[in-house]
């Protein structure tokens, strides 16, 4: 590990760090309040603007995996480059789009070059920050991960009612424009501080795989699930605040501000627990978000109770354990190896993103109220998570 750099230089490749990675959040949260403005915009249906939250997080997960992987390999300040450039590119489709698909299209561009910016720059965290810093930086961008799709749909509502709708993906390139100019002013201090590359990284990750590919993708996919509830809630809240219970736009974004406090208070409570074993916090939490779910699913079905304050009470409890259990397996799963925790943190990135369109996509499948379709998709995760989480085994 490298020692400490200057404390200047450090804060602003973190800021330039975290801009590249929250722009994926930030792109898809943004517009969430606008869903039926842009269905009539495009001539389209809700549901297929709803679906392209999940289309662009199938591109994102891809582009992490495969682009976390490869840039062991490859100068990773180029690679972000073109990953921003990819970006700036599927958000121009987005402005000018004037149908359902040239939109999808933008959306899946966006998803592959936003996943550049996410895996290579915790790479590249890892590589020149010295073991403080490198702490300090990833708690920092796991605050944004956490803040930032909170702020964004309030944003887009903000800028989307007093200009356009349009006007929120000008919002959205304007981003992507201010992390080009910060990428470039930082590319020759980061040529300064990285180490040249490993020669060991294949063999010793070949290694990883066969020896443990089947716990580090077990750990993956119940974590993945329960962050496709998180996702489950981003696509169905719009639906159920500001169709089924008939409130603005402005609540639903402060509605979901309180969603990403609740799991910000979760990774508070995980970091305080610090003399608790993470396997066992994961597991803790995994059974508690089962329980919390099946519950809902007994109240918003058969019993039919669709009042908001049980299903954003619900939403708002499983965030803070959510919360809890998804730093925990990172932990987990990085600590299967050092030498190839970038291989780690890409598939980290994959089963999650994955998780996370699984629980978009399926939502949207049910024909009927939001609340109910919520419950059924919140519960099937809960299910097939726990089950994962209960065969696995201390590594």
């Amino acid at each position: 590990m490298k020692s400490s750099i200057p404390s200047n230089t450090f804060y602003l490749l973190t800021g330039t760090f975290i801009i590249l990675s929250i722009l994926g959040q930030v792109s898809t949260s943004i517009y969430s309040p606008f869903f039926y403005d842009l269905a009539v915009m495009y001539n389209s249906h809700v549901g297929v603007i709803e679906k392209s939250v999940a289309i662009f997080l199938v591109a994102f997960s891809m582009s992490q995996l495969v682009f976390g992987i490869v840039c062991d390999y490859v100068n990773k300040q180029k690679l972000l480059l073109c990953g921003i450039l990819v970006f700036g590119a599927g958000t121009i489709m987005l402005v000018f789009a004037d149908t359902e698909k040239t939109f999808l299209i933008g959306r899946i561009i966006q998803g592959l070059g936003g996943g550049v910016g996410v895996s290579v720059s915790r790479g590249l965290s890892r590589q020149i920050f010295s073991e403080q810093q490198l702490n300090t930086s990833l708690s920092l961008t796991n605050i944004a991960f956490a803040v930032a799709p909170a702020i964004a749909p309030l944003v887009g509502t903000m800028i989307g009612e007093s200009f356009s709708t349009t006007a929120i993906f000008y919002f959205v390139l304007l981003m992507g424009a201010v992390a080009l100019l910060l990428l470039l002013s930082v590319m020759s201090t980061v040529a300064q501080y990285i180490p040249s590359r490993s020669k060991n990284v294949l063999s010793e990750t070949l290694v990883l795989i066969k020896a443990s590919i089947i716990k580090i993708a077990a750990v993956g996919m119940a974590s993945g699930l329960l962050y496709g509830i998180v996702f489950s809630f981003i696509t169905a809240a719009p639906s159920m605040v500001m169709e089924q219970f008939g409130l603005s736009k402005t609540m639903f974004s402060i509605y979901s501000l309180f969603a990403t406090l609740s799991f910000v208070l979760g990774s508070v409570m995980n970091i305080r627990l610090v003399a608790t074993p993470v396997f066992q916090k994961f597991r803790l939490s995994s059974l508690s978000i089962f329980v919390l779910s099946l519950v809902f699913w007994v109240l918003a079905v058969p019993l039919n109770v669709n009042a908001l304050a049980v299903t954003l009470g619900f939403s708002y409890i499983v965030f803070f354990f959510i919360g809890i259990a998804m730093p925990c397996s990172v932990t987990i799963i990085l600590g299967f190896s050092g030498t190839s925790a970038g291989f780690l943190a890409a598939l980290t990135g994959f089963f999650h993103l994955t998780g996370a369109a699984i629980g978009a996509y399926a939502v949207t499948l049910f024909k009927m109220e939001p609340t109910a379709s919520f419950a059924y998709t919140t519960s099937a995760l809960s299910v097939a998570s726990i089950v994962i989480c209960f065969t696995l085994k201390k590594h």
